[in-house]
């Protein structure tokens, strides 16, 4: 599952980029002073084009006015030329070195072209001729941030608001860094402190609608981003993150019409292929055996969870193939998923009918809650394999419960923050020693098992099953299991999609999927659902977690 949002850092204006650069203006011929000021005035009026046009001239004339460098390349950017933006304003500071406004922003055109360390620096030679200079200081932070330097992009923001505690952008990005270090609630406190100074500043409304999303104020939530699109109805990160919200309060024909947005965010959803030069289907009636192809996309877990509608849309008659993961190929053969689906590379030789990405699916076949099309067991186990793991778990005398603790640590940020939980976690239930556990946690997290103190309780094929990496083989493995118990991971749509008995522990406020309140969810009849009561509080879903295997399953006795 893929990380799905990221707090959005505020850029400053373009007049203030340009503050009262005209007093310095060309020490050129008067003609060329008038027309300077007419290109100013031009931009003062969101004329750019017309602005551009009068500078180029009097570039190509061979000026000598940095201004007109500055401005220029203050123009390229906007209209998405880095590179040039990039080269025009060096040009600007040739002619005037020690111009710390033209450096600001070159700081800035570096910082968005990625070289993050000559950006510091030029931020650096900016504040040294302007100590003060609040802007540079944010444009520092912004830059610290996007290198990962957290703590330094914060005492940078911190120093801007000393210097002007009225700045609204520095109060945003300080909120959007100290999100992403955990602290929400004083995130949510210093984007409150921006919109009170800017009340209609889009960027800090969504960050402040997805802080209050990951609290739970979910009501709230959608107000602010609702506002932030009414500001700025194309702002794809708010509708993003609006999408995620309705679907998880079950919103459905909102959530799914919103979630399209992924694809134009800044940092768009990961696609599994290359778009393939084909339209796109947007839910019109399909001709009797027409085209269409079906590209996964994000994680291993949401291929799972929605290839279950390949099989129905070729049901109705439609010649579908799927590219998906190589690593669930298996999976998806063994399940007639797909007898033969399609690598990435393999979809460049698709050259007719239609294509739409996995989770797109849901929008134009319209599942809800109430309209689930699909929701019995949809992957299949080779009766050979689930006869092997039969035969080799059979010498253990007790119950087995699978189990699995921690999700890609890489993805585990914003709303997937604080979906794990300690291996050390199932020592209570232990200590019963009336069952075995299972380990099916591969990768980050397995190390756990070198310190786990009631290692013992583990079955004796543990270090066998350390090594199996297949996905079919693991779905065998899951179906000798008595019980699952698993975190939100890509196990919990393996064991739920074969009908397994899943118990899914899930943090205070989940990933949409989850929705907010149900012990059960439409996805997976055979998986039922313990919410934390209390953020991070996964002891006490441990004691329910005992108490049910008391009561419901006689595990424990």
């Amino acid at each position: 599952m893929n990380n799905l949002k990221k707090h959005k850092k505020s850029k400053t204006g373009f007049a203030r980029l340009i503050e009262n650069s005209h007093r310095t203006a060309s020490k050129s011929n008067q003609r060329d002073i008038i027309k300077e000021k007419q290109a100013l005035e031009l931009i003062n009026q969101g004329k750019f084009e017309e602005a551009e046009k009068i500078y180029r001239e009097l570039i190509s004339k061979g000026t000598k006015s940095h201004s007109v460098y500055n401005h220029l390349g203050i123009i390229s950017g906007l209209k998405g030329n880095n590179i040039e933006k990039i080269q025009l304003l060096q040009k600007a500071l040739e002619l005037q070195p020690k111009d710390y406004r033209s450096l600001n922003n070159l700081g800035n055109a570096l910082n968005i072209q990625g070289d993050y360390n000559k950006a510091i620096e030029v931020y650096r030679k900016a504040l040294n001729l302007k100590p003060n200079y609040s802007q540079a200081l944010v444009g520092l932070g912004n830059t610290y941030e996007a290198k990962g330097n957290r703590d330094s992009a914060i005492i940078s923001y911190e120093k801007a608001l000393k210097i002007n505690p009225n700045y609204a952008e520095a109060l945003n990005n300080l909120g959007a860094a100290i999100y992403q270090k955990g602290d929400i609630h004083i995130a949510i406190e210093s984007y409150k402190k921006a919109l009170k100074l800017k009340p209609n500043f889009p960027e800090a409304l969504n960050n402040l609608g997805v802080a209050l999303y990951e609290i739970g104020d979910l009501k709230i939530a959608i107000e602010v981003l609702k506002k932030a699109l009414m500001l700025k109805p194309m702002y794809s990160e708010a509708r993003f993150n609006l999408s995620r919200v309705e679907l998880l309060i079950g919103d459905y024909k909102n959530g799914w019409n919103n979630y399209e947005s992924r694809w134009k965010k800044i940092n768009p959803t990961q696609l599994h292929s290359k778009k393939p030069d084909l339209p796109k289907w947007n839910g019109e009636i399909l001709q009797p055996k027409e085209k269409l192809l079906i590209i996964g996309e994000q994680g291993l877990g949401d291929t799972i969870q929605f290839m279950r509608y390949v099989p129905f849309l070729r049901n109705q008659n439609i010649d579908v193939s799927f590219c998906a993961e190589e690593t669930l190929h298996s999976l998806i053969k063994a399940s007639n998923i797909d007898k033969n689906p399609l690598t990435p590379k393999e979809v460049n030789n698709i050259s007719e009918g239609k294509w739409i990405e996995l989770l797109s699916l849901p929008k134009y076949i319209g599942i809800s809650t109430e309209n689930p099309i699909v929701n019995n067991p949809y992957i299949s186990v080779p009766k050979l394999l689930i006869r092997k793991w039969n035969d080799i778990l059979a010498p253990e005398k007790k119950p087995i419960i699978g189990i699995n603790w921690q999700g890609n640590p890489n993805t585990e940020k914003n709303e997937l923050r604080g979906r794990s939980f300690p291996l050390e976690s199932f020592s209570n239930i232990a200590k019963s020693k009336k069952f075995n556990f299972l380990s099916l946690q591969k990768g980050a997290g397995s190390e756990q098992l070198n310190n786990c103190s009631f290692i013992n309780n583990f079955v004796n094929c543990q270090k066998t099953i350390n090594d199996i990496w297949d996905f079919t083989e693991n779905a065998a493995i899951i179906a000798n299991c008595d019980l699952i118990i698993t975190c939100d991971t890509s196990l919990a749509h393996l064991a739920g999609a074969i009908g397994a008995k899943v118990w899914l522990l899930l943090k205070d406020v989940p990933e949409w999927r989850w929705g907010i309140q149900n012990k059960t969810t439409f996805w997976y009849p055979s998986m039922r659902l313990f919410r934390q009561k209390e953020t991070n509080n996964w002891n006490e879903v441990m004691d329910r977690l005992l108490l049910e295997l008391k009561n419901s399953y006689k595990l424990i006795k």
